[in-house]
């Protein structure tokens, strides 16, 4: 007995010595094979500098290991430490137990050149080694478990040679304490990423291996957008892009029925600004948002709160181009063609498409300005826009809207708006109420020269509009309040759209105070390929104008209390021996005009049947002696007045044709 025992203990120390050796002679041999022959397992040059490998503990130690280039000279991706434990008397057992995983300073440089990457020979190495065909996928019944898994102070960076960008995380940090595969096991995990330029994003998940819930929360802290200046130049092509980034979003729901998760959070940003090649085009202090909850199988977003302060935008149009089409380039894909597609797929997955629910609580916009220059008319236009507040409750893409704006215009005017509406179907139903007081003119001007050729050198503006639309049609109610305006001299070197007497015209509907009030209606149906609002208010305004400075007595008539009725034609028999009673009053109302206002002249034409006979003649110039007569003692100036006579054409009314015009240079 004693001698079995004797041989049994020998045999077990030397199984012990053996295993030890191999232990102590594993590690070396290891390492020898890898820097031998790592070209043959990988495709590229290896090299490893410590391979420590314990057959008691089940533990691996690997330090400083470096996989090449395809050159052989720079360093693709390697690490400083892997450290692994795992349980080897659980093999037997089909079952893999690592009790540890640790993965320290992992660094990779990944370089793509058009459809190449600088590990595409790797990926062609081992595709070429394996022409093994897909057998069984049954599960095998191996148990696999994995606790303690870390990844710490990782490097990873992107470049596209091409395009001239890249993204570098300079800190990754991975943990997880544990999952297990072939067996259900609740695992829960959490992943640190730091970057180059500034930031860190943190995941933490939660997973219910029973029911198949899972939680996950991401925190974004102090992002630095330029981290992704290269990869938004295909959406934005800008100078610089600056600003940070804070959010915290969470998601709950089921593995089995993803679309059912209710997401929220918020994310705020602080400090944007966009700058093109010629300045800040838009910027603002911050932006809150509060998420409620994103229901992504209803196709619902539910915005709790929406935050914006201090925002300024520049727009600028020239005749080829803008800043926003600059930066905003054309995309190779059609947004229409994309969210078809979008919509196909949707359809296919969920048997039919819902549409887009977006609901925002409360929406506030303070302290912003915008400023717009217009580059194609003959003088730039520059109209800054600043104290800008916007607020609406309750804001939705599926019902009626109402929102509140108040603004400052150039020159220390206001605008005020209020509108109620539907952005689902904006051409059913739209109300809008605008005001603006105590705009400065002279601000408009280059639109005036642009329409008239004529520059606006004083005045101060007033607008109340009523808008409706309702089924595309337009009903829009303007009055303009005009204070002491006054224009310029026509520009020679500008050709107008329109050539207006806007001199004249204004001076036609100014009242004793220097005041003009209009009444402008305007109408149209916005469905229409042709149809265009300042087109149409342009035109209204037009046509007002020439209405007016056509034929200025008519309108001072009106202004006057005197009538407009005779201030263009007096009939008047060609038999008639005298002038009636009628026609005493409409000269009258003339020679008023005429005495109220020096600059008023008059061109009157006798328009009376051919004269068959020397007294007929006679006749006719007795009647225009009279009405010369009765005008200057009426106190009509000489030179106000001017009569002559012409034959009237047949079936033509006969008596005076009156045209008014005023002495002002336009």
């Amino acid at each position: 007995m004693k001698k079995v025992l004797k041989i049994a203990g020998w045999t077990v120390g030397v199984i012990v010595a053996l295993v030890a050796v191999v232990s102590v002679a594993a590690g070396p041999v290891a390492k020898g094979y890898i820097n031998s022959h790592g070209e043959e397992l990988v495709g590229r040059k290896v090299g490893v500098e410590h391979v420590g490998i314990n057959l008691f503990s089940g533990r691996v130690n690997v330090r400083g290991l470096a996989i090449y280039e395809e050159d052989g000279e720079a360093v693709f991706a390697g690490f400083d430490t892997l450290d692994v434990s795992a349980r080897l008397l659980a093999i037997p057992f089909k079952t893999l137990h690592f009790g540890h995983i640790t993965l320290a300073g992992l660094q990779a440089h990944v370089l793509q050149e058009g459809e190449q990457f600088n590990f595409s020979s790797m990926l062609e190495h081992f595709a070429s080694g394996d022409t093994t065909p897909m057998q069984d996928t049954t599960p095998s019944g191996w148990l696999m478990k994995f606790y303690n898994i870390r990844l710490s102070h990782a490097r990873l960076s992107y470049e596209d040679a091409a395009k001239g960008k890249g993204l570098n995380l300079a800190d990754i940090n991975l943990r997880v304490p544990g999952f297990v595969i072939g067996d259900e096991a609740d695992s829960e995990g959490g992943l640190v990423i730091g970057f180059d330029r500034g930031g860190q994003l943190s995941v933490e998940a939660d997973y219910d291996a029973t029911r198949h819930n899972y939680e996950v929360e991401v925190r974004l802290n102090d992002f630095n957008i330029a981290n992704l200046e290269g990869y938004l130049a295909d959406v934005v092509v800008c100078e610089s892009l600056d600003g940070k980034v804070n959010a915290r979003l969470s998601a709950k729901g089921n593995a089995d029925d993803v679309m059912k998760s209710r997401i929220g959070g918020s994310v705020a940003v602080k400090g944007l600004d966009v700058v093109d090649e010629w300045g800040s085009v838009v910027a603002f202090d911050s932006l809150a948002v509060e998420i409620a909850n994103i229901d992504l199988d209803n196709n619902e977003f539910d915005i709790a709160e929406v935050l914006l302060g201090g925002l300024t935008a520049r727009y600028e149009q020239w005749k080829e181009y803008s800043n926003i089409s600059r930066l905003l380039p054309t995309p190779k894909v059609e947004t229409d063609t994309v969210l078809s597609e979008l919509q196909q797929i949707e359809v296919e997955e969920n048997g039919e498409s819902k549409p887009m629910k977006v609901q925002v609580g409360r929406l506030r916009i303070t302290d912003a300005a915008l400023t717009y220059i217009d580059h194609t008319l003959p003088d730039e236009f520059r109209f800054p826009i600043t104290g800008i507040a916007f607020s609406a409750d309750n804001l939705t893409t599926t019902g009626g809207n109402n929102a509140r704006l108040r603004a400052t215009l150039p020159g220390g005017g206001h605008v005020a708006l209020r509108w109620e509406g539907r952005l689902d179907d904006w051409k059913k139903q739209q109300n809008l109420f605008l005001t603006i007081k105590g705009l400065d003119m002279r601000q408009l001007s280059p639109w005036t020269v642009a329409y008239t050729g004529q520059p606006i050198e004083e005045g101060i503006f007033g607008l109340t509009t009523r808008l409706n639309i309702t089924h595309s049609q337009l009903d829009n109610h303007n009055q303009i309040d005009i204070y002491k305006a006054r224009v310029g001299s026509r520009r020679k070197d500008v050709e107008p759209e329109m050539k207006l007497p806007l001199k004249t015209a204004l001076y036609v509907l100014k009242d004793k105070d220097d005041k003009i009030l209009i009444e402008m209606p305007i109408k149209g149906n916005v469905d229409s390929p042709e149809f265009n609002y300042m087109k149409l208010v342009w035109k209204t305004l037009g046509n007002l104008l020439v209405k007016v400075a056509t034929s200025p007595a008519r309108a001072l008539g009106n202004a006057m209390g005197l009538g407009g009725e005779d201030m263009d034609f007096i009939a008047v028999d060609a038999h008639q021996h005298g002038l009636t009673s009628e026609q005493y009053h409409a000269l009258g109302n003339l020679a008023k005009l005429a005495a109220a206002d020096s600059l008023l002249h008059f061109d009157i034409e006798q328009r009376m049947p051919a004269a068959e006979s020397d007294s007929t003649r006679m006749h006719y110039e007795r009647l225009n002696h009279m009405v010369k007569s009765y005008l200057h003692e009426q106190g009509m100036k000489q030179a106000q007045l001017h009569i002559t006579a012409v034959e009237s054409a047949n079936g033509e009314r006969t008596g005076y044709a009156i045209e008014s015009k005023l002495d002002i240079e336009e």
